[in-house]
This record gives structure tokens, sequence and C-alpha cells, in this order.
């Protein structure tokens, strides 16, 4: 018991921490699919708290990334509720030197967030290449989400 209470304040403080990271870039690292909206964002795990890392599961590391996938579901009445997507892929360099990414779904809370996070290596201010397929609706085939993003070395 004490333990799940740590992991979902753990939980707790990495929604928190990201927020504002989050909400600074939502426009950019947002694609909206019918009634859906598909978050994701990117950055190096030496830039977590060392609780929020442990939370996570993650090695804070120079030189590892990570990257974070979130699906809202736009309902009739306005308000949104987290749906619990798959999410596949692989990062690369420009170069088409690819990783297979191995993506694990997060729960914060009861039904107050969903995400799908995976970590990987990167270089120093070397641009990748980020191809994910997420599925967000079992009767829906998978979207395409493809972006470029620079990572640096704190």
């Amino acid at each position: 018991m004490l333990r799940r209470n740590f992991l979902l304040s753990g939980f707790l403080l990495v929604a928190l921490s990201l927020l504002p990271l989050t909400l600074f870039a939502q426009d950019k690292n947002m694609e909206r699919v019918g009634e859906y909206e598909i978050y994701y964002d990117v950055l190096p795990t030496s830039f977590l708290n060392p609780q929020v890392a442990q939370g996570y599961g993650v090695v804070r590391s120079k030189g590892q990334g990570m990257v974070r996938v979130t699906v809202l579901h736009r309902l009739a009445d306005g308000t949104s509720e987290a749906v619990k997507a798959r999410v596949s892929g692989h990062a690369g360099n420009l170069a088409g030197q690819l990783n297979g990414l191995s993506f694990h779904t997060h729960e914060v809370g009861q039904n107050q967030g969903i995400f799908n996070l995976a970590t990987f290596r990167f270089v120093h201010d070397d641009p990748m290449r980020f191809n994910l397929r997420v599925t967000y609706d079992p009767k829906k085939p998978a979207h395409e989400l493809a972006f470029i993003r620079r990572l640096y070395m704190d």
C-alpha cells in the first residue's frame, strides 16, 4: 500500500512537472484525428528530477531521451477523456539508422491521465526522426505520426 501511494504520488509529480512543457508546446506537438487529439513530446531524461524518473521507471542519463504520447477523446459536451492507446514505432538519425521504440503505458490516478512512454539514445544536437503508429480506437486504422526533433545534453 505504501509503495502504491508512493508510485501514485510520483506519477502525479511527473504529470505536474511536465505540464508546463506540454502546455508550452501543445500547438506544435498535437495532431487532431477526428474526435481524438494525439499529444506528443520528446525530452532528455536528464531533465527529469530523480523522483519523477523513478516513478516512470526511467534512468536519468546524458544521451538518453524519452518520447511520451497521450491521446484524448473529445466528447460531444466539450469535455475529454483519456484513451488507453497503443503506440509503436522507431526513432533514428536522418541518415536512416533506426532503432525500435518499446512503449510502456502509464496511468496517473483514476482516469486522470494515460500516456505511453519509450526511451532511446541520442547524440547531442543531432536531428532525430520519429515515426510512430498510434492506435487510439481498435475499430480504426492506426494514425501515422512523424516528426523530427533535436535534443541537447545538459
